[in-house]
């Protein structure tokens, strides 16, 4: 079969990771420039492929093209100064409100803290999100090398055992810095990946609102991402 047409045959992999990682991305990246560079990655693997690795071409091909997004995605610089800024004024607000209060502190009480809609708190609260779950996706590709490496020797142990044995080790180092977590951190990032549920059913779940969620599904991922460095340094 034609190159061109195995690129076609093999495309939906390329939109099925540009509509996972557009999220990430916010509204600072289009979709297309996405699947422009899953493409690429696409081109590479079928001219890499190596079949008697025993790995599925579609396995090979979505993890190769998806960490060629995430790394697009982190060369564009898509948290700008602003936005680190920005954030600095939140910390300061919700750190006198808890003071206060004696609690943690909601986007209505930032904003009005802060005299601006609450819109803007809850937005600037999701994209941060999206920034700290990216960023925690790039320590796990640069522990492992490359994603797709470790997911490979994972369907096929008997390649390199050592290499499948240090995969096993990242994925029990992880599910030990999980377990390292508070109680509700744990159960949000439980929720959020395991039973897939999104932050309005979590909120309900706890009783809380959704920018609290997100909050603390980004103070879990920023703490995931510390303990994964620190193992990463040894």
């Amino acid at each position: 079969m034609q190159k061109d047409s195995l690129i076609l045959q093999y495309l939906p992999i390329v939109r099925k990771a540009a509509v996972q990682l557009r999220g990430m991305a916010g509204s600072l990246l289009q979709e297309e420039d996405l699947v422009d560079q899953g493409v690429i990655a696409l081109m590479e693997c079928l001219e890499r492929y190596d079949e008697s690795r025993g790995a599925k071409f579609e396995t090979y091909a979505f993890l190769r093209v998806r960490g060629a997004m995430i790394d697009y995605i982190r060369s564009q610089d898509w948290v700008p100064h602003r936005a680190r800024n920005f954030q600095k004024k939140v910390d300061e607000a919700c750190a006198m409100i808890s003071n206060e209060k004696m609690r943690e502190a909601d986007a209505q009480e930032v904003a009005d803290y802060l005299d601006i809609p609450v819109e803007k708190v809850e937005n600037h609260i999701q994209y941060m999100n999206h920034a700290a779950v990216l960023s925690f996706e790039n320590v796990l590709q640069d522990m492992t090398g490359l994603v797709a490496k470790g997911e490979l020797e994972a369907e096929d142990v008997s390649t390199k055992p050592e290499e499948s044995l240090f995969y096993k080790e990242l994925r029990e180092q992880l599910a030990a810095a999980i377990d390292s977590l508070g109680e509700k951190e744990r159960l949000v990032i439980s929720l959020y990946y395991y039973e897939e549920l999104k932050y309005s059913e979590i909120a309900e779940i706890l009783g809380i609102g959704q920018s609290r969620v997100c909050q603390i599904h980004t103070k879990a991922i920023g703490k995931l991402k510390a303990s994964m460095e620190e193992y990463m340094k040894g």
